[in-house]
């Protein structure tokens, strides 16, 4: 099996999650919760043993705490969190390499939400990874990449199926995608080297390389 055809199943994985919790739930908070953890042991199966996967708030030194945060990727081999109980944490900036915010359907409302979420943690330290990740959006593909640069916080959205056809195909390995990234960005000889840039990275095109769309000026 190549990789492409791998990525393609754990994408498909995912979407069978999503589809069974859609059928046997109706409360769209609960729906949420579920949908935020079905991406967790994602990336948590994605990225190595020093680094570990929370839900929380990352809370700096003088007091600001950022907004409820639905992923938190941070670092245990320097840094412990200040708080943990499961899988809820409440993390320093300094320990935390990437911060994603989920969503099942991704529109112009939830991801201003989103946008401002990931605002809160770039206050805190701007070399944060900031990630959004949809299971599905009923925005076209490059205006969600467009408004996404627009913000200068966001690095990285990735969405797993669209209501545009013609675009289908070119989202269908987001997985793929979000999961290099990971991979690069917690890789050991990232961490104390490359923080977030002021770009939106859409993919990984090579060792510690990025392809992505530059922050408007």
């Amino acid at each position: 099996m190549g990789m492409e055809q791998y990525y393609r199943k754990v994408q498909d994985k995912v979407m069978v999650q999503r589809d069974v919790i859609n059928a046997l739930l109706k409360d769209p908070r609960i729906i949420g919760d579920y949908y935020e953890a079905i991406v967790r042991d994602s990336v948590r199966e994605s990225v190595p043993s020093s680094f570990a996967v929370g839900r929380g708030v990352v809370l700096a030194d003088d007091g600001r705490a950022s907004k409820e945060c639905d992923i938190i990727i941070y670092n245990t081999v320097e840094y412990g969190p200040l708080f943990s109980s499961g899988d809820i944490v409440v993390v320093s900036p300094e320990s935390v390499r990437c911060v994603i915010q989920v969503k099942g359907t991704v529109n112009q409302d939830n991801l201003n939400d989103a946008i401002q979420s990931l605002v809160s943690v770039d206050q805190l330290r701007s070399g944060i990874w900031k990630f959004i990740v949809g299971f599905k959006t009923n925005v076209e593909y490059q205006m969600l990449v467009e408004l996404c640069a627009q913000s200068k916080c966001v690095n990285g959205v990735f969405v797993f199926s669209s209501n545009y056809k013609q675009e289908k195909e070119d989202i269908s390995l987001q997985m793929q995608k979000l999961i290099g990234v990971l991979k690069s960005i917690t890789a050991p000889r990232m961490y104390q080297t490359n923080d977030a840039g002021k770009y939106l990275t859409l993919e990984v095109s090579g060792r510690d390389a990025f392809n992505g769309v530059p922050f408007p000026e």
